[in-house]
């Protein structure tokens, strides 16, 4: 990226999010601050660290407001202010119809991809507003969208992201008059290792998906550079977009 900026990250640990650390972190006068759950267990992102000096890890569990609380109290003593902030961390284990999904598993889903974003956002918006970019950026899906609805059965989860898509959309039009940038974005068909279950499941159940499935997905990297990319370029008159890993925009 060609200016400095400070990051913090949800979910840093894995998947899509290790990936942005990695990428974000190339540029070494950005500042980048990734939560795990239990960095204890985050080797991968224990070792980048140590490697890079602009690299840190901040203990979060975004389903407890205490820990965001403690989380934020813990960034603000290291940096003072936060640039971009990345709603990352989210949970997907819903392949099936609404019928057969199980009361846990909408209870995980919400408390996660819900409720989680909006602690977040609580407990950071402070520390966005003394930043100078201002920017909050929501990792969500394509299907949460409900005008572009593609039709598989990902219950918990395509609900899930569709709140969150509302709350994104609330939350730019509250803070569009304050200088914050406020959008969602779709990261692509992501093979993580929980992209992968997903998509092993969803065949499973209707073989015809395959060839789809296997046309669209992309690395984690890939999603991370395509990411960086829309970060580099996000300005205040994207506020209130939900914008896809390509740039293309998607509808609510």
């Amino acid at each position: 990226m060609s200016s400095s900026k400070t990051f913090f990250i949800s979910g840093g640990n894995k998947g899509i999010g290790f990936a942005l650390v990695k990428d974000l972190s190339e540029n070494e006068s950005n500042i980048v601050i990734a939560s795990a759950r239990n960095p204890e267990a985050a080797t991968d992102l224990e070792n980048l660290a140590k490697k890079k000096e602009n690299v840190h890890i901040v203990k979060l569990d975004v389903t407890s407001k205490e820990s965001t609380v403690e989380a934020a109290a813990q960034v603000s003593k290291l940096v003072g202010k936060i640039d971009v902030l990345i709603a990352n961390a989210g949970f997907a284990d819903a392949f099936g119809s609404v019928l057969d999904t199980k009361e846990e598993t909408w209870v995980q889903h919400w408390q996660t991809n819900v409720l989680g974003a909006v602690f977040l956002y609580q407990a950071f918006y402070g520390l966005v507003e003394r930043g100078d970019a201002k920017q909050i950026v929501f990792v969500s899906s394509a299907l949460g969208s409900t005008g572009g609805y593609i039709g598989l059965s990902v219950s918990a989860y395509g609900q899930s992201k569709a709140a969150l898509n509302y709350t994104v959309k609330e939350i730019s039009v509250e803070l569009g008059d304050k200088g914050f940038t406020v959008v969602a974005v779709h990261p692509g068909q992501v093979s993580t290792d929980t992209g992968k279950r997903g998509n092993e499941t969803l065949i499973a159940e209707s073989p015809y998906l395959k060839e789809m499935i296997e046309k669209y997905s992309i690395t984690p990297e890939f999603s991370a550079t395509a990411l960086s990319a829309i970060l580099n370029k996000l300005s205040p008159s994207d506020n209130g977009k939900f914008l896809s890993y390509d740039g293309s925009e998607i509808p609510w």
